[in-house]
């Protein structure tokens, strides 16, 4: 089965509850929030109050994505909210010291990889890791078009993880839609993100249940 998260990245900030609930209702799997600085990507989003707010309101898993210059900075002040931190390997000059320091806040490490970033950056700390995040768009913006040439990525990042008996899972994040979800569960992956495609549609519970349906069709 797929796990879907809900990006809050399109949800109605001055309704986050309810926006919440909606999702819940649908069975989503986690929550995603993004972090950014406007630094590592031209973009400011919300604070590290957020991931603690959402962990006050629900049980679901919080998946945070730090999407900022020096992840190692923030890591501590998310030990009581995130159940998983993916930062970027463009980043992070030491994988492995951060890795084990989203570890010794007792989270889940996931590495996002950039469009451009080939999946040879995490070859020997992908069996360190709970996840691998492949950006399917260029980080920072929501409503963005999927890139195609990310279905090869997957592809050869499935079967690297495969190949070495690893159980890394791979989480895309990035256009997602009831087009482009089967098409990235078919290469390989374990988790989709969506923004747009959820907190986009009036009915956010049939809409995470119909991205669902669409991915799980490829199973």
């Amino acid at each position: 089965m797929v796990m879907i998260g809900a990006s809050i990245l399109s949800a109605d900030y001055g309704h986050m509850a309810e926006e919440v609930k909606k999702a819940e209702e649908g069975n989503v799997d986690f929550f995603h929030v993004d972090i950014m600085d406007g630094h590592f990507v031209p973009n400011l989003s919300m604070g590290l109050r957020v991931p603690h707010y959402l962990k006050s309101i629900t049980d679901v898993p919080i998946d945070v994505h730090l999407m900022v210059e020096n992840p190692d900075l923030f890591i501590p002040k998310l030990a009581d909210a995130a159940d998983m931190i993916a930062f970027h390997a463009e980043s992070s000059k030491y994988l492995f010291r951060t890795v084990d320091l989203i570890k010794e806040h007792d989270a889940k490490p996931i590495v996002a990889l950039n469009p451009s970033t080939p999946i040879g950056n995490v070859e020997y700390v992908l069996e360190n890791l709970y996840g691998v995040l492949v950006m399917t768009v260029e980080p920072g913006f929501s409503g963005q078009s999927f890139i195609n040439p990310m279905i090869k990525k997957i592809d050869n990042l499935k079967n690297k993880i495969l190949t070495e008996g690893y159980d890394t899972k791979i989480f895309v994040d990035g256009g997602i839609n009831l087009e482009t979800a089967p098409k990235a569960v078919e290469a390989g992956a374990d988790g989709l993100i969506a923004a747009s495609a959820i907190y986009g549609k009036e009915d956010v519970k049939k809409a995470v249940n119909d991205l669902r349906n669409s991915a799980n069709f490829r199973i």
